[in-house]
Order: structure tokens, then sequence, then C-alpha cells
């Protein structure tokens, strides 16, 4: 499973640049977490890694809480805890972009798909899945640890079904 880097530092930057904008985040503490992110992309495992990990996780200087709170009240993404949620594996999905983009397709109902992101602020994410799945998109906003669980169970059943 190979992480699209471009896909990650696109959707990582352009996440950075939103946090900035929206008053969750600071110029410096961007600077500051963009000098690790460089040295997790060099190392190579993108694997549930990124600027939000690094910002909520490594260097405390943002409240995932808050952030979940900002999109579904400023952007309007519902919010979506997949704990009790019996996940479909939809055709096509591959958990390497999941990864890439901290984002699950979690349902698609008549043309309509259902997607549970922590990047929903970044803007090159949403296009990525806007131009895949086609069609409309209901979005909710979902914790880091959600989707790492979410991600993981797809990673399972798409190794169960080619086996």
């Amino acid at each position: 499973m190979d992480i699209d880097k471009s896909l990650f530092i696109r959707g990582n930057r352009a996440l950075g640049q939103a946090l900035v904008q929206s008053g969750l985040l600071s110029q410096s503490r961007l600077d500051e977490a963009n000098t690790r992110l460089i040295d997790t992309v060099r190392a190579g495992n993108l694997r549930a890694q990124g600027l939000l990990p690094i910002l909520t996780h490594q260097l405390g200087a943002l409240s995932e809480n808050a952030l979940l709170q900002y999109q579904a009240q400023e952007c309007g993404t519902g919010l979506i805890d997949l704990h009790s949620y019996a996940m479909r594996q939809l055709p096509g999905t591959d958990p390497a972009a999941c990864w890439a983009t901290w984002t699950l397709p979690i349902d698609e109902r008549e043309g309509v798909h259902f997607l549970a992101s922590a990047y929903y602020l970044s803007q090159p994410v949403r296009a990525y899945w806007e131009q895949l799945l086609g069609g409309q998109i209901v979005w909710y906003a979902a914790s880091q640890q959600v989707l790492i669980e979410g991600i993981e169970r797809l990673e399972s059943q798409t190794k169960g079904a080619s086996s």
C-alpha cells in the first residue's frame, strides 16, 4: 500500500492554511508543525501521520475538540463516531487514499456518498474525493482515533476480500 505523497502533502498544506485562516492556529505553530511534517515525509511512513496528529498530539498546539466544534458550527458538517457504525465496504475504496486524506467513505445511498474526515477543512482533500466519487457528498467530521480505527477496519475487510 503506497500512500500518494503528492496528495498527502497538498492535503496537509491546505489544512494548515485553513487552520491559520480560521484562527484556530497561529502561523508560528504551523511553521513548527510543518518542520516536523517534512521529517515525517522524509522518513517515508505516512500511515496515520500528518499535520493534524503533529498539532494535536506532538505539539499540543491545537485542540481536536475545538476543531470538531468549529467544523460543525462554522462549516455545517455533522459529527460522527464510527464505533457503533456498521460500515459497508464500498467498492474501490483504497485504504492508502484514506490514510493520505484522513477521510473514509462510510456509506452510499442512491448516488449520495457519506464521508467521515478529519481533514474537511483541506480543499484538496475534498476535491480529491469529489472527483473520485462524483455525485453528492455528505461530509461528517470525525476524530483522528475514530478514523484510524475505521481505516484499519477497512484494511482488514480489504485483506479478507482478497484472500
